[in-house]
């Protein structure tokens, strides 16, 4: 985590210095001569949940942010394996705690670029519904097991960065409006599997399906955003 704060800290020095050098070049007169710092406190809407944020905007060019956002929701379903009846519970959660720096190179448009300490954690909670006829041998439900399978990041402070579109509204232009499209880094996920009953085996280590099931999400290490932001200027 000291490693990750670290370099989005020395990316944020980076990136304003070459702000600071280029700012008479980059920005109209007009962007110039309005003065648009300030406290900003807003909310958001994006892929990665719901969520508030509290801005610094130390010039037209440069603001710091962070900012709390959470998704969560869980989704009840059927299916059948090998003949046997299951429910589970799909609950899917997302969210995080931003630290970010917003570098505009027009008075629309910006970069965002920082970290994201990430609380994406789905997970999977099913059991044995229906028995399991064999021949004549019945296995009642409760004896076949349930099982759990959770599901984590592989970075959990992770690395974002994003481009955007701002309006600054009203008269006072105190009310801006962002549009925002990004993605953060979380490494490979991480699965654990947890069951009972005749399920046993399947969070066995030695069968290694926990192995094989990270393997097979190990490629969706991108989590994309799609954002949408309300923010006021409160001084």
């Amino acid at each position: 985590m000291k490693r990750f704060c670290t370099l989005a800290f020395m990316a944020v020095l980076l990136m304003y210095g070459l702000h600071v050098s280029a700012q008479d070049d980059q920005f109209p007169t007009s962007y110039k001569t309005t003065d648009f710092s300030g406290f900003y406190l807003g909310g958001n809407a994006s892929t990665n949940g719901w969520g508030f944020n509290a801005k610094y905007a130390f010039t037209n060019w440069f603001a710091l942010k962070t900012g709390f956002e959470t998704m969560n929701f869980t989704h009840n379903f059927d299916f059948d394996e090998n003949g046997i009846d299951y429910n589970a519970d799909f609950d899917y959660q997302s969210g995080g705690v931003l630290f970010l720096g917003d570098f505009s190179y027009t008075k629309n448009l910006y970069i965002s670029t920082g970290i994201i300490v990430n609380s994406f954690k789905p997970a999977v909670d099913g059991r044995a519904v229906g028995d399991y006829q064999l021949g004549d041998i019945t296995i009642p439900a409760e004896d076949i097991g349930a099982f759990s399978m959770n599901m984590k990041p592989g970075l959990k402070v992770s690395p974002y960065v994003g481009a955007g579109y701002q309006a600054f509204m009203g008269r006072a232009k105190r009310l801006t409006f962002n549009f925002e499209m990004g993605m953060y880094y979380m490494g490979a996920p991480e699965l654990t599997i947890e069951s009972d009953g005749l399920l046993s085996p399947t969070s066995d280590p030695a069968f290694g399906q926990a192995e094989y099931l990270s393997d097979q999400f190990s490629a969706y290490k991108i989590y994309p955003v799609i954002k949408l932001n309300l923010a006021y200027r409160i001084f």
